[in-house]
């Protein structure tokens, strides 16, 4: 009879812990953008960009109303960025660099992927509607960008046009992303051959490269709501606000002047967050 009660006993307990369980897989769509100061006097923007999230998902019922949840998922955050203004840019001559003034446009798309680890606090409020809110951490593992610059130097009669193709954590000082032959310009009497596809520190010696430009770890605030077709299928949007600097101020330079006293670069120290919204098809089971 022990034995028959204390098997009953555990079989009520697994069944009660095996229901307050669920498991799921969640897909969609990104819309985010860096948010950050930007440099006045010139047209400078962050502005939104598209990527895709997917990953798996565990959740525990506290109670009927209420559950805990984490995720494992790999996501797409960037954005598209653009500048048109006053500038300057660092031409290679020989084994350093003469720096010119003058203006660009700079079109570009960031698109940086991270494994993020979300974990909110959900509120069933009918059988159709869920919000949720809590925190992420997130790890970058490939930043990437792909862009095209336009310089101008109306005193020189200096014109040029480079595709700019990054990956952050791979491209080292001076180098091009290509070996495609670019565009030959005068400098100074010089001729100077540049690359056609411009890597992440082309315009950077070795000695100035200190790390990457994006940090590898993020952490951010998240929130939204979850609307179910059936019990397990369903739709959802959420908000994330980073709290982090995304960028390493070693790294992040002003584009607008330079030291002309010293000829070097001015540290930006701006603080770049990332911000957006996701858009999602899940299943719960």
């Amino acid at each position: 009879m022990r034995k028959f009660l204390l098997s009953v006993i555990l079989t009520i307990v697994v069944t009660s812990f095996v229901n307050a369980q669920s498991f799921g897989i969640r897909a969609g769509l990104n819309y985010t953008k860096f948010s950050g100061p930007l440099e006045a006097g010139v047209n400078e923007k962050y502005s939104l960009s598209n990527g895709f999230h997917f990953g798996i998902n565990y959740a525990y019922k506290l109670t009927d109303k209420f559950s805990v949840s984490g995720e494992l998922l790999y996501t797409q955050i960037g954005t598209k960025y653009n500048y048109d203004g006053q500038s300057y840019y660092k031409l290679p001559v020989s084994s350093a660099f003469v720096y010119k003034k003058g203006t660009s446009k700079i079109d570009m798309k960031v698109s940086n992927a991270y494994v993020s680890i979300p974990v909110t606090f959900q509120w069933k409020a009918s059988k159709k509607f869920e919000f949720f809110g809590g925190a992420y951490a997130g790890f970058l593992v490939g930043p990437r960008g792909n862009g095209t610059i336009e310089f101008v130097h109306n005193a020189d009669s200096l014109y040029f046009k480079q595709s700019l193709i990054h990956n952050y954590y791979s491209d080292e000082a001076k180098q091009a992303a290509t070996a495609n032959p670019g565009p030959s310009v005068w400098v100074d009497g010089i001729v100077v051959s540049l690359a056609r596809d411009a890597g992440a520190y082309y315009n950077l010696s070795e000695n100035e490269k200190d790390g990457n430009l994006y940090r590898v770890f993020d952490l951010g605030l998240t929130g939204g709501v979850n609307f179910f077709i059936n019990r397990g299928f369903y739709i959802g949007a959420r908000y994330d606000f980073g709290l982090l600097d995304i960028t390493n101020n070693k790294m992040d330079f002003l584009r607008k002047e330079y030291d002309e006293q010293n000829a070097l670069d001015i540290r930006s120290n701006h603080y770049d967050r990332n911000v957006g919204f996701e858009f999602s098809l899940g299943f719960r089971f």
